[in-house]
C-alpha cells in the first residue's frame, strides 16, 4: 500500500512536469528551438495569479485564469523580442537570447515582490480523501484533474481548430506553409502563447500543491520539464507526457532512498534513457546529409 501511495504522489507531480514538458515540446516541435525563458515564464504568471489575489480579492480561479493569460502575453514577448528578430540565426543566438528574456523577468518580479517565499492560496482546499488505507490530498486529486482537462484541451486544439492545423503545418514546413498563405508569425507568436500557458498552468498547480511560491521556483521545474521533454522525445508530446510522468513516478518511488540526491534522479534517467535510445522514448531518429 505504501508503494501505491508514493506511485499516486508520483503521478500528481509527474502531470506537473509532464505540462511543463509539453510546453517545452510544442516550441520545439514547431521551431526546433527551446525556450530557456519557460521557467521564468511559468513563475512569473504564477506571481501574476498571487499579486491579483491578495490586491484585489478575486476569486482564486479567476486570478488563475488572469495568471494564465499573463503566460500567455509574456510568452509572447519574449518570441517578439528575443526570438523573431534571430529566427534565422544559428540555433544557439535564440536560446541563448530567450535565457536573457528569463533573467529580465525574473529580475522584475524581484523588484515587485523580492526575493521571498510567499503563502500561496490553495484553491484545492484542504483534507484527503481515503480510498482502504490509500490517502489522497484533495490538492493532489485536484492536480490530476486539471493537468488531464488541460492536456486533452490542448491536443483537441491542435488536432480540430484552424490556429491548431496551423500549428501543426508550420511544424512539418515553414516554407510550405508560408506558400499555402498560413500566417507564420502569428502561428509562431501563438505557438510560444501556448507554450507559456502550459507552463503557468503547470506552475499554479506545482504553487497549489506547496502552497507557496517563490522567486526560484521556475528554475528546478525548468529543469524537471527539459529532462522529461527529452526522455520522451524533445518535440513529440505524447512523448513529453509520458516523460513527465515516469520522472514523477520515479521520484516519488526512489526519491526517498537517494535522499539529498533526489534532484539527480532526473539526470540518471535521462542520461539512462539516451544511452539506449539517444531519440528519447518516443523521439523519431533524424539523419542529416553532410
Amino acid at each position: 500500500m505504501e508503494f501505491l501511495q508514493q506511485v499516486t504522489n508520483g503521478l500528481t507531480i509527474g502531470s506537473v512536469y509532464a505540462l511543463v514538458a509539453i510546453g517545452f515540446s510544442v516550441v520545439y516541435g514547431a521551431l526546433g528551438l527551446v525556450n530557456f525563458a519557460h521557467g521564468d515564464i511559468l513563475m512569473a504568471g504564477t506571481f501574476v495569479t498571487y499579486g491579483v489575489y491578495t490586491s484585489f480579492h478575486l476569486p482564486i480561479v479567476i486570478s488563475c485564469v488572469i495568471g494564465i493569460l499573463a503566460g500567455i502575453v509574456i510568452a509572447g514577448i519574449v518570441e517578439e523580442v528575443a526570438v523573431r528578430p534571430v529566427l534565422k540565426s544559428h540555433l544557439l543566438i535564440p536560446m541563448m537570447t530567450t535565457l536573457g528574456m528569463g533573467l529580465i523577468i525574473r529580475n522584475l518580479v524581484e523588484l515587485k515582490y523580492g526575493s521571498g517565499t510567499l503563502p500561496f492560496p490553495s484553491f484545492a482546499g484542504s483534507g484527503f480523501f481515503h480510498i482502504g488505507d490509500l490517502q489522497i490530498a484533495r490538492a493532489a486529486v485536484v492536480t490530476l484533474v486539471v493537468a488531464v482537462i488541460t492536456l486533452v484541451l490542448f491536443a483537441a486544439f491542435l488536432k480540430f481548430t484552424k490556429p491548431g492545423f496551423a500549428i501543426r503545418v508550420v511544424a512539418q514546413d515553414m516554407t510550405a506553409a508560408r506558400l499555402m498563405g498560413v500566417p507564420v508569425n502569428r502561428t509562431i507568436m501563438a505557438v510560444y502563447g501556448a507554450g507559456g500557458a502550459l507552463g503557468v498552468i503547470g506552475g499554479l498547480l506545482y504553487a497549489n500543491t506547496l502552497e507557496v511560491v517563490y522567486l526560484g521556483m521556475g528554475f528546478p521545474i525548468l529543469l524537471k520539464g527539459f529532462a522529461a521533454a527529452i526522455v520522451g522525445g524533445i518535440g513529440n508530446l505524447q512523448g513529453a507526457l509520458i516523460g513527465g510522468l515516469v520522472l514523477g513516478i520515479l521520484e516519488a518511488t526512489v526519491g526517498p532512498a537517494a535522499g539529498s540526491y533526489r534532484d539527480a534522479i532526473a539526470f540518471v534517467l535521462l542520461i539512462a534513457i539516451l544511452l539506449v535510445r539517444p531519440a528519447g522514448l518516443l523521439g523519431a531518429r533524424v539523419q542529416e546529409r553532410v
